[in-house]
């Protein structure tokens, strides 16, 4: 299947939801990798969407996939992560996130997702799973760091885990870095005009940045192609060798992933 993009070229249909009959195989066959973008429904200031992390991570996702093939999965707005209060109060967690509009998921509801989701992708052929977080605490990525390591260990399939940072050595939240990636990925979806910051009321300005001055889709696309250059390593490496399987060729090999021995706290940003 083909689909046009917005500047009116035709590409080859990659999103999971989006395919029809063989097609999703018929990717697979191609190129065993899959895309999972992952995010949450957080504030991101009024010049962003409560939903960035994760369509921010979907859109370089699809962007990826038209260069290095693969399948995307739809944008996971459910299931991630924060380390704020946990630990210390669950009532100060709840009424926190309560008063700000967030929405959180526990951890060992994060570890479950992401065992599964690895879990089915690998059960069904992909080799390689790119798990591209767009949200980055220091929580959210140790876990997710913690569950691509484990995986890859069964030899069921290789998981990438990822987060901008890795790629850009830099990253924020809502901040010029998040701000400029979005404008070169959708940039009507981004208001410049409703950036002010929350603690001052100062226009332009959000969490201490002076965000309208430095966020640029020239910075957004310096940041994609070091995010591309990143990833193209990883993911050549990460298939060098492989074949693409039956999807009924044998059962799973992951058992239910271990409870956590302990948790840390991480307050970050994405």
């Amino acid at each position: 299947m083909r689909r046009q993009t917005a500047d009116g070229r035709r590409q080859t249909e990659r999103r999971y939801e989006l395919l029809y009959g063989d097609e999703l195989f018929d990717l697979i066959r191609e190129r065993p990798l899959a895309w999972a973008p992952l995010g949450l429904l957080e504030k991101h200031g009024g010049h962003l969407p409560w939903g960035l992390d994760g369509l921010k991570a979907h859109g370089v996702c699809l962007r990826l996939a038209e260069r290095l093939g693969g399948v995307v999965l739809p944008a996971t707005h459910l299931g991630s992560v924060h380390g704020d209060c946990r630990e210390a109060d669950e009532r100060a967690f709840r009424e926190r996130f309560a008063a700000v509009g967030d929405l959180m998921y526990r951890e060992e509801t994060f570890r479950r997702f992401l065992h599964e989701t690895f879990d089915g992708l690998a059960n069904i052929g992909f080799r390689a799973i790119v798990a591209y977080t767009g949200h980055y605490p220091a929580v959210q990525t140790r876990i997710l760091r913690e569950a691509a390591e484990a995986f890859t260990a069964t030899g069921a399939a290789t998981v990438i885990p990822f987060w901008e940072p890795l790629a850009c050595g830099e990253g924020d939240h809502g901040g010029k870095w998040e701000t400029s990636i979005y404008l070169a990925l959708a940039p009507d979806a981004v208001r410049l005009d409703a950036i002010r910051d929350e603690r001052t009321g100062q226009a332009g300005r959000y969490r201490g940045q002076d965000v309208r001055s430095h966020a640029s889709t020239a910075l957004g696309e310096k940041a994609l192609a070091q995010v591309e250059a990143y990833l193209t390593e990883a993911v050549e490496r990460a298939l060098e060798g492989t074949t693409s399987p039956s999807p009924d060729e044998g059962e799973s090999p992951l058992s239910p992933p271990p409870s956590p021995s302990g948790r840390g706290r991480g307050k970050g940003s994405g």
